[in-house]
């Protein structure tokens, strides 16, 4: 019975730090403050409110100012915005797209972008790899607590498109994305890796490596766009999972062994 109490006491702790999420969320979009990421600053709020009602603190994820954990951050960068590039040349080459390089980039717009997605990519860090994924894991395990929070993660965004076969192409990816992103966090320890992967991955898929000419792409592609065989649809399923599945791979040769501390 004493068991049965603490797991309800626990699993209510939980709920309260989503539904602290939830309003963190929703009051940043009532208060403007010029250039400060209000809805990051409150979510991070919770978060550290939440670990030290458990008497534990920020290095739980890794937050914090430790060299080795800063680190990561321009590691990741690079991490994503590479493996978002080899996905990207491998869908151009199998709908025969031309890459084309833009020759007239806007760079005051580009390091503005690059500086905007930044915070929106940290908020979503915060949200499905901080205090309520350790709490999930703690509860259960990694992998209910990464099947619960990655399906989380893929009704953040929106999947629905025109047609079935899209929105389960791109809702795999969005799951995939996230088992890179919790691989990240567990494999390394520190959500600083986390932060520097969708940081880099969000901000070349949308600004960098484009399928039209933008102001800011560096590539962009000419040709069509339409799947014409299903070898090439299995081909673009590929490469979309490639973005994902080759920084999973390259996170688990470098991190052996789990360094995220999630026991009581």
């Amino acid at each position: 019975m004493k068991q049965m109490l603490s797991n309800y006491r626990e699993w209510l702790r939980l709920a309260v730090a989503v539904c602290l999420m939830a309003a963190a969320l929703i009051g940043s979009g009532f208060i403007d403050v010029p250039y400060v990421p209000v809805g990051l600053l409150l979510v991070v709020l919770v978060n550290w409110i939440m670990f030290r009602s458990e008497k534990f603190d920020f290095s739980a994820l890794g937050f914090d100012l430790n060299r080795r954990h800063l680190l990561l951050v321009p590691l990741g960068l690079l991490l994503g915005m590479l493996a978002y590039m080899l996905s990207y040349c491998l869908g151009a080459f199998i709908r025969g797209n031309e890459l084309r390089v833009n020759t007239v980039v806007e760079w005051k717009e580009f390091f503005n972008q690059f500086w905007r997605v930044l915070p929106t990519a940290a908020v979503q860090d915060f949200l499905v790899v901080g205090y309520c994924y350790h709490k999930l894991i703690r509860l259960t395990n990694v992998k209910v607590a990464t099947t619960v929070v990655g399906l989380v993660f893929v009704a953040m965004h929106d999947v629905w498109g025109a047609s079935i076969a899209n929105n389960l192409f791109y809702a795999l990816g969005l799951f995939a994305g996230y088992l890179m992103l919790s691989t990240a966090l567990i494999r390394s320890g520190s959500i600083w890796l986390v932060i520097g992967l969708h940081w880099g991955n969000n901000f070349t898929n949308s600004f960098v490596f484009t399928f039209k000419r933008s102001h800011t792409s560096w590539l962009y592609l000419s040709g069509p766009m339409e799947v014409f065989t299903n070898w090439q649809g299995i081909g673009l399923l590929v490469a979309f999972l490639l973005n994902s599945v080759s920084v999973i791979m390259l996170v688990r040769f470098f991190w052996r062994n789990r360094l995220l501390c999630y026991r009581y």
